[in-house]
């Protein structure tokens, strides 16, 4: 009996060592033609590639990561800047397509949010030159704020509303030349036959350099002391008070309406007949205010027997089709006036503000003071041009 146990352990030996033996392939092993397993594997480094196998490309970093483009404009509302924001997305989109950088659109209902944007932006720099930022300001007081991009080497690109004390640290100011823009509309004034003394009402914006540089372009052309289209005023004025400025209106439809219904509510100014806009959403608040129930009817007869002048600024196509004869709204009122105008302001000018950037960190020669001249849209020009929706 101790035999025959001794050798059935013996015949289980053998098995077993057989089976370790299938399990573990030896390093010359035909079917796996891999190396044995060493204990020093795991400290080993990987393997270096092969020369004809390309090394998978390290993650960039600093100066060699893809640059983001920050683009910074106020809320795509309405009009103009409604506009803005539109063109602003297009490019936006096509630079992503196009993959040498990114680009982000950050848009700001108010002043205080752009700030607040801009102070996030400088806090996450990582310093490495690799953020850049293109933008419309909301206005003077996000002045400060574009100094922390200036302070922190954060290059930037202006359109538009070009804040002075800062101008000279960015990259490139992209705007149209809004003196040129208010002397044009004076021009154009005094072409149909306003005179000093003649009542005439500036619908003003929201104080920005946009705003003030227009009324001051204004002005300057009625004293003489500037030209539009290479002429100066032929009889200078030398007083303005027949003039009423309207202060600010914030670049809204709504609070020209008001104001001018306000202003007509004086049935003293009823023989009013030059009125200046620096935004077309103004042409459509005023005609909105005569299609409306605020403005005595007698006086809006006497005003609109006198044959207007109303002009504007910026290009939609609701003015547009007005200028061309084929819009459907204000059709009682636009065949009384003497003429209406619209100064060329492109929100396109966006587009080029994030090309200058585009351009500069490409290491292109970029215009610092890219300013663009303007051009008086009438009904026999207007064919021209293509307005904005």
């Amino acid at each position: 009996m101790k035999k025959l146990i001794a050798l059935l352990l013996a015949v289980l030996m053998v098995v077993g060592l057989m089976a370790c033996a299938k399990d573990e392939p030896a390093a010359n092993d035909p079917q796996t033609d891999a190396p044995a397993p060493s204990t020093d594997d795991a400290a080993e480094p990987a393997e270096e590639p092969k020369d004809d196998e390309p090394a998978e490309p390290a993650e960039p970093t600093g100066s060699d990561a893809k640059k983001t483009i920050y683009v910074l404009t106020p809320n795509p509302d309405h009009g103009w800047t409604g506009a803005i924001g539109v063109f602003a997305q297009e490019k936006v989109d096509a630079v992503n397509t196009d993959g040498a950088y990114n680009a982000v659109l950050l848009t700001s209902a108010s002043a205080d949010e752009q700030i607040a944007q801009i102070e996030d932006i400088v806090a996450n720099d990582p310093g490495d030159g690799s953020i850049a930022v293109a933008m419309l300001p909301q206005g003077e007081a996000v002045e400060n704020a574009i100094q922390q991009l200036i302070d922190a080497g954060i290059p930037y690109t202006a359109a538009d509303r070009i804040i002075a004390s800062v101008a000279d640290a960015a990259v490139s100011n992209i705007k149209y030349d809004n003196n040129e823009i208010g002397a044009a509309a004076a021009y154009y004034m005094v072409s149909n036959g306003m005179k000093e003394g003649d009542k005439c009402v500036v619908f003003e914006g929201d104080g920005s350099s946009a705003d003030t540089d227009r009324t001051d372009g204004f002005n300057m052309y009625l004293k003489g002391e500037y030209e539009y289209n290479g002429e100066k005023i032929a009889e200078p004025w030398s007083d303005l008070s027949s003039i009423t400025y309207s202060g600010s209106l914030g670049w809204s439809q709504a609070n020209c309406q008001a104001f001018f219904e306000t202003y007509m509510s004086d049935a003293s100014n009823a023989d009013t007949k030059y009125l200046a806009g620096w935004d077309d959403g103004y042409v459509l608040g005023t005609l909105d205010a005569l299609e409306g129930s605020a403005i005595d009817e007698s006086i809006k007869e006497t005003f609109l027997a006198n044959a207007p002048y109303l002009t504007g600024c910026g290009g939609p196509e609701a003015v547009y089709a007005i200028l061309r004869g084929d819009s459907t709204s204000y059709t009682d009122i636009t065949p009384s006036f003497g003429g209406i105008m619209s100064v060329t302001y492109p929100p396109a000018m966006i587009q080029d503000t994030i090309q200058a950037m585009i351009d500069y960190l490409d290491g292109k020669d970029v215009l610092h003071d890219n300013t663009q001249s303007a051009q008086c849209v009438t009904s026999d020009n207007v064919a021209n041009f293509v307005g904005f929706e």
